[in-house]
């Protein structure tokens, strides 16, 4: 079961005070909240820590069953885990599936819903590459239900490629979503994160409306403390081509900000760009 990630492996870890400032940094605000929608998109994970209550129900050559077993939170359905290794394979390698069916459907009934990859590297358990891969489409079109979040976007799909092996720790998630609830357009967003042992960490990111073909794309670092710094890339629109960069200290307040597309009466530039920390390690 250490081949299935933990949540606090992939996690992004920017800091941020129990109540920020009412004038934050907008960049600092931007990766804010792009950091709470990349790690809510891992919440997933702590169905592994579920599963590792169970003992597997069957074997299978190289491999274990756990299932299947009702879904506590979605009647008329179970779900199934299997976990594979290939004994064959040139580096040790599992494979594991996550399915879902409703009750009664037989075996021809189950649909992936998670499917993944592990590669041990030795170092401690979870130390090692994966991917994995969460797909709701095929699920939704059997009628699982797929419940919109907060802001009333659907999910569709999920991809994660990820490497715990050494720091610095990254991990590369692609997030596709119907927003408002459109089924007829999508938004899909990427990230790439990445975190050093000393708590330095940082997050590329950028979104594009399949529609509009609007998208900003934005790289963030920051240092243990919280002081950071953010380029952010017009990709069209006003400003195409151009980069903003702000920086901001451990209260996550600006002390440099310098946006070209500003439109007066907003300065192009405040503050002194001697102030942005040094974060060159990532």
């Amino acid at each position: 079961m250490n081949a299935v990630p933990a949540r606090e492996d992939l996690a992004a870890n920017m800091p941020r005070s129990m109540i920020l400032p009412a004038n934050e940094a907008e960049l600092s605000r931007d990766t804010h909240d792009v950091i709470r929608t990349f790690n809510g998109a891992l919440d997933f994970l702590n169905a592994a820590d579920v599963i590792r209550t169970y003992q597997p129900t069957s074997r299978i050559p190289n491999g274990r069953i756990w299932g299947p077993f009702p879904m506590r939170d979605h009647d008329g359905w179970q779900w199934q885990f299997r976990m594979t290794r290939d004994p064959a394979a040139a580096e040790e390698m599992f494979q594991y599936v996550f399915e879902v069916e409703p009750i009664g459907a037989g075996e021809n009934g189950w649909l992936t819903f998670i499917d993944g990859w592990f590669i041990p590297t030795g170092g401690g358990a979870r130390r090692g590459v994966g991917f994995f891969h969460m797909q709701a489409d095929n699920l939704r079109a059997a009628g699982f239900p797929i419940l919109p979040d907060a802001d009333q976007n659907i999910f569709s799909d999920l991809r994660v490629m990820y490497s715990t092996a050494s720091f610095p720790v990254s991990v590369t998630m692609t997030l596709v979503l119907f927003p408002k609830g459109d089924l007829t357009n999508t938004v899909t967003i990427v990230f790439h994160y990445e975190q050093q042992e000393n708590g330095q960490g940082a997050m590329e990111f950028s979104g594009t409306d399949s529609k509009t073909g609007a998208s900003l794309s934005v790289t963030s670092h920051w240092l243990a403390s919280g002081a950071g710094r953010a380029e952010a890339t017009a990709q069209d629109g006003m400003g195409a081509g151009a980069t903003w960069v702000e920086c901001w200290n451990d209260q996550f307040m600006s002390v440099y900000d310098n946006k070209p597309w500003a439109v007066a009466p907003d300065p192009v530039t405040t503050g002194d760009p001697a102030l942005c920390p040094d974060i060159s390690t990532l």
